[in-house]
């Protein structure tokens, strides 16, 4: 009997937390609401809608380059997921890979020679495995930066702060269209 009341409290005390969790929100927001900058970059149709529904409102004169661009992203989202484009980045993974690999056979077989030492071996190593990222750490930073800007503007409904940010987003939607295409094109080069 005692081991079952303390199996009950135990269950209670782990469900507690999990609903006070699941009550909070933002300040000023209803139950269930997202603000939208929260999740702007997931790409979708109706992501695309709200886009152009925000630059019909604060900046309408760029409403046609805004939709240019979201259409633009949409084709290159399109290729990205077509099935040549598919195997011509699985392709070229591998064929990077086995580079990779050949690379560190040769590091391997220099430090076994005594051709380096074991702190050239490390140094030569991390330059191995050092990814190529997609956007800088600046980038990432003014990025983020801009995020937190547009999700603030936002939820003050601030128009003027709005009509100066979403010329940056246009700007950094077509970079990231022209590296998306930059990809695609070195992917499926021979």
């Amino acid at each position: 009997m005692k081991m079952r009341w303390i199996f009950w409290v135990l269950a209670l005390m782990l469900m507690l937390p999990t609903g006070a969790l699941a009550e909070q929100r933002e300040p000023g927001m209803a139950a269930g609401a997202r603000a939208f900058a929260g999740h702007m970059f997931k790409h979708g149709e109706l992501d695309e809608q709200k886009w152009l529904e925000i630059v019909k409102k604060y900046t309408p004169n760029q409403a046609a380059e805004w939709q240019k661009v979201l259409n633009e992203r949409k084709e290159l989202r399109k290729q990205l997921q077509s099935e040549e484009v598919q195997k011509a980045l699985h392709t070229k993974h591998a064929e990077m890979k086995k580079k990779r690999e050949a690379e560190f056979d040769q590091l391997i077989d220099r430090l076994a020679n005594k051709e380096i030492t074991k702190q050239q071996f490390k140094k030569e190593w991390k330059k191995l495995h050092k990814h190529k990222r997609w956007m800088t750490k600046a980038e990432r930073q003014k990025l983020y930066k801009l995020h937190h800007q547009t999700h603030e503007a936002m939820k003050k409904n601030d128009q003027q702060a709005l009509s100066s940010l979403l010329p940056q987003w246009l700007e950094h939607m077509k970079k990231e269209n022209e590296r998306l295409a930059k990809w695609i094109q070195e992917a499926t080069q021979k």
